[in-house]
């Protein structure tokens, strides 16, 4: 998270305006937006833009490193002010370098720009394995990176949707589910007892609502969307009463979903492939951050995932497949810090019926039996460890009656 601070007051005739202060670091790749010409030094503008980018996949309390379409900065060192228009600059492309402590550089000759950013890289890389505990202070944040100028383009939806495997995508990527579908799960010794009902509404694979009626508590969720399916806010309600939303705000390679409620955010970082490679979520209110890395395979398949707290590592998970070609796994095994395998879980498909086993320390502790419908629909039974069915879930689209 750069520590940003917006100054759309001073947008004047709708240019974009971004003010960018000490002790922040940035490299910005700008482009005038006026200039219409399309020649081979903007193509090799992006491709050294990418080089760099590639090395800081996502931008820290220390350094902003982006592709950007604002057209004004104002950058800050104490009491000193340096404004760049990029309306004013000698060509259509540039990079701007900005080290904190004094006037920014603006760099045109595109085959310059690492040589010339490699100090500002090398004391980030030196200072990222030393840096102290931060503070997370949600003014800060909530004036920072969220201030970028970017407008997300169609092409870029796309590739957010069908690329990036953000949970919250996953239906509409597949474009599978479309209409209501009802989930029903019993509970009881007879499985008599029903326990939850879950309605939800698609729409070509967006999901549009969710509607979970539970222990006589209703919590509904609307989901908003703009033209090109991005979803924009998502709001909770709880027994018809707002509880909180969440903002999704869109950046090159960053995806920031903030919740001024409940004093928290996330922030999904994205390659250049649009692969989501690190989520942060930051509660401002508990002063921590849990994280998330992720790695993948030359073949796009998500291969390990690491996690922990601050400074720290809780866990490691690790994953297999059986074809290199699917994006669903067979097997995924769950480390503590020392290594020591704590859990796994392995997956088999047979039919129209697949097969979940959960092992904890070594010994089985449930199993779960979905059996496929059609339609989208499914039947779903969890076993524990001694194979006693204690639920058993039923999912069918509307108009579809659910029976035991």
């Amino acid at each position: 998270m750069a520590l940003l601070f917006c100054a759309t007051a001073a947008m004047t005739q709708e240019k974009k305006t971004m003010e960018i202060g000490a002790p922040t670091q940035a490299i910005l790749f700008v482009t005038n937006i006026a200039d219409k010409s399309t020649d081979f030094s903007m193509r090799l503008h992006d491709q050294k833009a990418n080089e760099i980018i590639r090395q800081v996949p996502y931008s820290t309390t220390k350094l902003l490193v982006t592709k950007t379409d604002g057209q004004k900065f104002i950058f800050v060192v104490n009491k000193s002010k340096w404004t760049v228009d990029v309306s004013d600059l000698k060509q259509r492309n540039a990079m701007i370098l900005f080290d904190g402590q004094s006037r920014p550089k603006v760099i045109y000759d595109s085959q310059t720009y690492l040589q010339a950013a490699k100090s500002i890289l090398a004391n980030n890389k030196q200072t990222s394995t030393t840096q102290k505990k931060l503070k997370y202070e949600a003014k800060l944040f909530f004036d920072s990176i969220a201030a970028i100028p970017f407008t997300p383009s169609k092409q870029y939806a796309a590739k957010i949707i069908s690329r990036s495997n953000i949970p919250v995508y996953s239906s509409q990527k597949k474009g599978l589910f479309d209409g209501t579908y009802i989930s029903q799960t019993f509970t009881g010794e007879h499985l008599e007892k029903s326990s939850g009902i879950i309605t939800t509404v698609y729409q070509q694979g967006k999901e549009l609502s969710t509607n979970n009626l539970s222990n006589g508590v209703n919590y509904y969720t609307r989901y908003f969307y703009n033209k090109w399916g991005l979803i924009d806010s998502i709001q909770q309600l709880q027994n018809s009463k707002w509880t909180y939303s969440t903002s999704y705000q869109y950046l090159p390679h960053a995806i920031i979903i903030t919740d001024a409620e409940r004093r928290s955010t996330s922030i999904y970082h994205l390659n250049d492939q649009y692969q989501l490679v690190r989520q942060e979520s930051i509660h401002f209110i508990y002063q921590r951050m849990d994280w998330v890395d992720y790695r993948y395979n030359e073949n796009g398949q998500l291969m390990e995932e690491v996690s922990g707290q601050n400074d720290t590592i809780e866990s490691r998970r690790l994953y297999h497949y059986d074809n290199p070609k699917t994006s669903d796994f067979s097997l995924w095994q769950a480390f503590d810090p020392t290594g020591k395998l704590t859990a796994e879980s392995k997956i088999t498909v047979q039919g129209n019926e697949t097969t979940y086993l959960f092992y904890s320390n070594g010994a089985l502790g449930m199993k779960i039996v979905s059996k496929d419908l059609g339609d989208h629909q499914y039947e779903s039974v969890i076993a524990d460890k001694n194979g006693k069915v204690t639920s058993k879930t039923i999912q069918k689209k509307e108009h579809s009656p659910i029976a035991q």
